[in-house]
């Protein structure tokens, strides 16, 4: 488990820094009293620099909270947040060590994984809940489809190999429709796929927020989205297994998340006092920009296996991954 390996890093760097001769002669430390709490070896330890990558979604809300309220400078945090304009600059970004951290889901999270770029899930950011849940699958204007069994067959524009994808065949799937009736047009951009569905050019589309709120603004029907039954999907914070493997590189992601709840328990507790900065930073389309509902964010939690398991499989399934790839290679533990 990557705690594990984390945590000996931490020790072997502290015991190098002792003087010479002294780490032998000394008297063995005194084990911690029973019912006290155990030494931190980090505790001293100043936070590294972070670079954090991510796309302009809702998903960053309170993260740009943390950064425009000064909550990174109050932890003592050297926060940078770079916003990329689409997943695949990202990676490469976080490939190249240009980030350190990624804001992601678990899809792109586990192919780096399996690509060699080491990745450690330290937080759920959107999808600790269903209720939580930001995508769809919309019929275009005039559709008279009423349920996905009545998609069978139709093909649904989605990209490939993505979170968008992963949804449809769940959605699909608790619909009782079988996985050979299931028919998929690749469309890769959202923006496209939106068009496309609205212009009638395709019959239905998997789409994420805020493209589906918007399609149903205009006059499409979202006929299920994962706000309900199975929880689907998540955003996660990926941190590189090489920063975490410095000692002020745990010690940031701790401070990280801590800044991180009290960001989301602020927009939590007043959304509408964020409305502005979730329109700069997400771009909101400018029919929404008064109406879009302003999701409610978790406090900080690593993934769990009933998360990961589920995505891993499918993706073994469809053979997406390089290589094999399990729960704990991927998330943190220890913090």
């Amino acid at each position: 488990m990557k705690h594990v390996r984390l945590v000996a890093i931490a020790l072997v760097l502290g015991l190098a820094l002792l003087p010479l001769g002294c780490a032998a002669s000394e008297e063995p430390a005194e084990e911690p009293a029973a019912g006290e709490p155990a030494t931190d070896p980090l505790a001293d330890v100043e936070p590294e620099p972070i670079v954090i990558g991510t796309l302009p979604t809702e998903d960053a809300l309170p993260l740009w909270v943390a950064e425009s309220e000064g909550l990174f400078t109050e932890a003592g945090l050297d926060v940078e947040i770079v916003v990329f304009p689409a997943a695949q600059e990202r990676d490469t970004a976080f490939t190249s060590g240009a980030i350190d951290a990624f804001m992601g889901d678990i899809i792109a999270s586990a192919n780096l994984e399996a690509a060699g770029s080491g990745v450690a899930l330290a937080t759920v950011m959107l999808g600790q809940t269903p209720a939580e849940g930001r995508f769809g699958i919309a019929v275009a204007p005039g559709s008279e489809a009423t349920t996905l069994a009545d998609l069978a067959g139709v093909p649904v524009g989605t990209s490939s190999a993505s979170i968008q994808e992963y949804v449809l065949d769940g959605l699909m799937a608790a619909a009782g429709v079988p996985a050979e009736d299931v028919a998929k047009e690749i469309v890769p951009k959202v923006p496209v796929r939106y068009d496309l569905l609205m212009n009638g050019q395709i019959a239905a589309a998997a789409l994420p927020e805020p493209f589906l709120s918007l399609a149903e603004l205009e006059g499409a029907t979202i006929l299920a989205d994962d706000t309900t039954g199975e929880n689907l999907t998540q955003t996660v914070l990926g941190v590189s297994d090489e920063y975490v493997a410095l000692p002020g590189g745990m010690v940031a992601v701790r401070a990280l998340l801590d800044a991180w709840d009290e960001a989301a328990g602020r927009v939590n507790a007043d959304p509408d006092a964020y409305r502005a900065l979730l329109v700069e930073m997400a771009r909101l389309p400018e029919p929404l920009i008064d109406t879009y509902e302003i999701n409610t964010y978790p406090m900080a939690e690593a993934p769990t296996a009933e998360m990961v398991d589920p995505v891993l499989a499918w993706m073994r399934d469809n053979e997406l991954l390089s290589a094999d790839i399990v729960y704990g290679d991927l998330v943190l533990e220890g913090l």
